[in-house]
């Protein structure tokens, strides 16, 4: 099977990405402020946990789809 460059270098990009978010998310979980409920996290600290959430399940779900549509080719 013959893959484009430009498949690779999306795929990875879109690779990258979700592994950012997934350690970004994992980072604030475990190295985050002592805050016991959600109330107490700053705005800055929810929209980044959001934004992590979100990153790496479309991510994920952007990894399947390039997969997926590689091998119906």
């Amino acid at each position: 099977m013959n893959v484009p460059a430009t498949f690779k270098i999306v795929f990875l990009v879109v690779v990258a990405f979700t592994f950012l978010s997934f350690i970004g998310q994992g980072a604030m979980a475990f190295f985050g402020d002592a805050a016991r409920t959600e109330a107490d996290l700053s705005i800055f600290q929810r929209n980044f946990y959001s934004a992590c959430s979100f990153g790496w399940q479309a991510g994920l779900g952007a990894i399947l789809g390039l997969i997926g549509g590689k091998v119906t080719e």
